[in-house]
Formats: C-alpha cells, structure tokens, sequence
C-alpha cells in the first residue's frame, strides 16, 4: 500500500507503483528505469520543499546532473510498490550530492545510488553558486554516504584499443527540458554498443555515468567500446573527437 511522501531528520521518502513498461526482456526493471525512478523522486523532494525546475527557473537557474554511480542488490519487477529514500549529503559552493535507496514490499534493500547535481545560469550557461541555506531548504541533510565515500569516483577515459564503435545524431525524443540530451538517453547510446551477449543477458548491476559535456540536438556523437575484463567503458566524444561528452561504466 502507497503512502504519503515525509521528510524526516533530512531524508526524504516516498513509495511508488512500478509498471511492466519498466521492465526488460527479464521481466525486471531495466537500469534505466531504476535511475528514471530515482530521478523523479529527488524531483518530489524538490517539489516537497518548493525548490523544482519551475521554482528556480525565475532566477535563470536550472538543475543540471553531472554524475551517476547506481548498485543492483536485487532486482524488482513490474507492478511492485517500493519505497525509496533520498537526501542531500555533501554541498560546496558548485555541486550538491544525492543519495538514494531502494527497498521492496518486504522491506529489502535493493538498490543504492548517488549522484551528483549543480546548479547553471540558464542566461549566462555557467554554473551558478549553491544558495547558502540550501540544507535549510530541503529541511536539513543526512550524512549517511551508501557507498561510504565522500564524492562520486572519477571516471577516466580508458587507454587501451576500443572493441567497437557507432555514430549516432541526435534527435528531437532524446532532449530534455533544457533542450539537452536528457541525461538517462546516454544509457541508450552506450547499450547500443554492447555485445549481443552482453545485451541479452541479465542486466548489469552497476552503472557509473560522467557527464562532461552536454549534446543538443543534432549533434553527430561517436561512441567507443571498451572492456577490461567484465567491465564495460562507453566513451561518448564529438564527430571530431576532440570533445568528450561522457564516460559510461556498466559491470
């Protein structure tokens, strides 16, 4: 049974319907998914609190995310009501960071996330300063960090030779509000690039995302496939490579 959202010793939580048009060819919820529920989520914190995209938008500010990492412990089908928690842990003058879990009807923990967000200038297209009392807005922070680490690994670009790799142009359905590839559509370009196997097989239950630099419609991205045992590194750049866009991590 769903309950109403609350905000308690800083953590938001909320309870939410999966639906089977989550789910993949396992039946299970896909990563995206998961990270399309958690995202919503904080977005319902941030509504809870009155600080949304519609709320700063009178200030020229939007909310941009700038990393992902997301852990499977157990994966949740369709039609299942789970609850999920999240809070603001860490916030320095540029960037605030997220934490998530998730847990089922039985009340286990199945997955955990962090992420980290910044706030831009929609006018000026810089990143803005984090609002002094921004732990007073959300109603306090937590300090609870669930993979036990003070900031989002780093991501780097791997040395060795690229096993595959695609061209892909951006289209109108894979923009966001800010008119920016929506940042869970990185997901599909990388998945893209994996072997059949891979693809086919059971969901890959970790997921690391950098977000370097944003692409807009019609931009030409080339993508690049690497793998270091079973760990498989997308790297997104420009049609001419000398930008990066993003560095996926599945393994």
């Amino acid at each position: 049974m769903l309950s109403e959202p609350k905000l308690e010793n800083g953590i938001f939580e909320d309870t939410y319907t999966t639906s089977f048009a989550q789910t993949g060819i396992h039946d299970v919820l896909t990563n995206k998914s998961i990270l399309s529920i958690l995202e919503n989520i904080a977005g319902r914190h941030s509504a809870y609190v009155h600080f949304t995209f519609t709320d700063i938008s009178k200030y020229n500010l939007t909310w941009v995310l700038l990393n992902w990492k997301l852990k499977v412990l157990k994966r949740i089908g369709g039609e299942e009501n789970i609850r999920i928690q999240t809070w603001g842990r860490l916030v320095t003058k540029i960037f605030v960071l997220r934490d998530f879990k998730v847990f089922n009807e039985k009340g286990e923990l199945c997955a955990i996330a962090t992420s980290k967000w910044c706030l831009v200038d929609t006018t000026k297209g810089k990143i803005a300063k984090m609002p002094d009392n921004l732990q007073e807005i959300y109603g306090g922070f937590h300090d609870e960090s669930v993979f036990g680490i003070t900031d989002v690994p780093k991501l780097a670009q791997p040395t060795s030779t690229p096993i595959a790799a695609d061209t892909y142009k951006i289209r109108r359905f894979d923009l966001d509000l800010n008119k920016h590839v929506h940042n869970l559509n990185y997901l599909n370009i990388a998945y893209e690039l994996l072997p059949e196997d891979v693809y086919d097989g059971e969901e890959l239950n970790n997921v690391e995302i950098l977000y370097k630099r944003e692409l807009k419609y019609g931009d030409i991205v080339k993508s690049y496939l690497y793998k270091d045992n079973d760990v498989y590194t997308v790297v997104l750049k420009s049609q001419d490579d000398s930008v990066l866009h993003s560095i996926i991590k599945l393994y």
